[in-house]
């Protein structure tokens, strides 16, 4: 991970968190211990990996119940999703499980940092919730931003592609977007990867964004969920040009 971060690799030998930003002459370390990896930063951030809602999502799934993204993005066993903003993969692993051993979930994240924390703790964390875990490990992520991405990829690759942009407000009362945000890609969706994305996909592309943030219209998106928090808008295939 040093080598891919290019970043220097040092033994702790149980230096204290300040005494550890010293030596390292650094304003920001990864900690790498028993209980897994932890991003902290000498302003007092802290990041470390967890499903955060995709755990009760997957649970209410599994109990017959209704999830948003599944519901709109019309996910079924078998299909291809392209997540182009996995942040903490929380969608990732929500369409993992919907889309099954059969299907397959993508997800790139532009931030090199983030990418490798996520991609780490999909691959090791265990809950004990075999349902979660197993649609964890499925999740492929690739360090990638998707406006380099997009425009390589082939007509139809995948069923769905979904953007999660880091919201320009972010809630205020979610910790995990608290969290997330110092670490995110706060540049905004711009058109044109829009239109390599409904290129790429073969039924919809979704975005997720603040109610009233005028991205849906500025991007050619229609609402189709809406909540006090956020909302989900959708390009259909058979609709676009």
């Amino acid at each position: 991970m040093a080598g891919e971060l290019a970043v220097p690799y040092q033994e702790r030998h149980r230096l204290s968190l300040p005494g550890l930003f010293d030596q390292a002459d650094r304003d920001e370390v990864i900690l790498i211990t028993k209980k897994g990896w932890r991003y902290e930063r000498k302003d007092g951030h802290s990041f470390h990996f967890h499903p955060n809602t995709s755990a009760l999502r997957i649970k209410n799934l599994a109990r017959g119940e209704s999830d948003s993204l599944v519901k709109f993005a019309e996910l079924q066993s078998g299909d291809h999703v392209l997540d182009c903003t996995l942040g903490m993969a929380s969608d990732a692993i929500v369409a993992s499980y919907a889309v099954g051993e059969s299907g397959r979930v993508v997800g790139l994240e532009s931030e090199p940092v983030l990418a490798q924390m996520v991609r780490q703790g999909l691959k090791t964390m265990i809950t004990n919730r075999t349902r979660l875990d197993a649609a964890m490990r499925r999740v492929e992520v690739m360090g990638q931003d998707y406006r380099d991405t997009l425009p390589n990829m082939k007509n139809d690759s995948f069923d769905v592609v979904i953007f999660d942009p880091m919201f320009r407000e972010t809630i205020k009362t979610s910790s995990a977007m608290q969290v997330l945000k110092p670490l995110a890609n706060p540049v905004a969706l711009d058109q044109e990867s829009v239109q390599h994305a409904v290129r790429v996909a073969r039924r919809l592309v979704m975005l997720k964004e603040r109610p009233g943030s005028g991205e849906f219209e500025r991007l050619g998106f229609t609402i189709v969920k809406e909540s006090s928090q956020f909302a989900w808008g959708v390009i259909r295939k058979s609709d676009s040009p």
